[in-house]
């Protein structure tokens, strides 16, 4: 049991993303039958399908930084070998994370700023902070992927021979 709950906390971005992606698709698919087949159009699917793909970005960020997926400039990663790129690399995502904490933080200021204020969206009528939220959320999902990263890769347990780079 143990280990199911471990590889579902492990792979939660994905499941979430695959979630989206397919509620994305869905939603697009309704607009375009309702619209070309019954000449009658749903304003509330364009909104939403809106924030769902708003969301699927954010939440692929962090699948992104758990696969090393990254953009990331390699020209002085070309050059360091061994613990010495280790070092290298811990700084960077521990940056990275700090970063993201930072931005995370004004993120929230945004979203509570937002929900007092009490706006809400044309179609769907939800309080547009519940919209925001999402970026704070993903921003401290990515810096808990990337203080875990480094965490890893300190204790020799990060497989990067395992971690997809993108484009090869």
């Amino acid at each position: 049991m143990k280990n199911k709950i471990n590889y579902f906390m492990n792979n939660i971005e994905e499941y979430v993303s695959i979630l989206l992606f397919s509620s994305l698709i869905i939603l697009c698919f309704l607009q375009i039958l309702f619209r070309f087949v019954f000449n009658f159009s749903l304003s509330w699917t364009e909104e939403l399908s809106r924030y769902v793909f708003i969301a699927l970005v954010y939440i692929s960020a962090s699948l992104a930084v758990i696969r090393g997926a990254h953009v990331r400039v390699e020209v002085i990663d070309n050059y360091i070998k061994g613990a010495n790129k280790r070092i290298l690399d811990t700084i960077i995502d521990l940056s990275f994370a700090i970063f993201m904490i930072y931005i995370g933080y004004y993120g929230i200021e945004i979203t509570i700023e937002t929900l007092d204020v009490e706006q809400t969206t044309p179609a769907l009528g939800w309080s547009s902070g519940w919209v925001y939220a999402v970026v704070p959320f993903s921003f401290y999902l990515i810096s808990l992927r990337l203080i875990q990263r480094a965490y890893l890769r300190l204790t020799n347990k990060l497989d990067e021979s395992n971690i997809s780079v993108g484009c090869d």
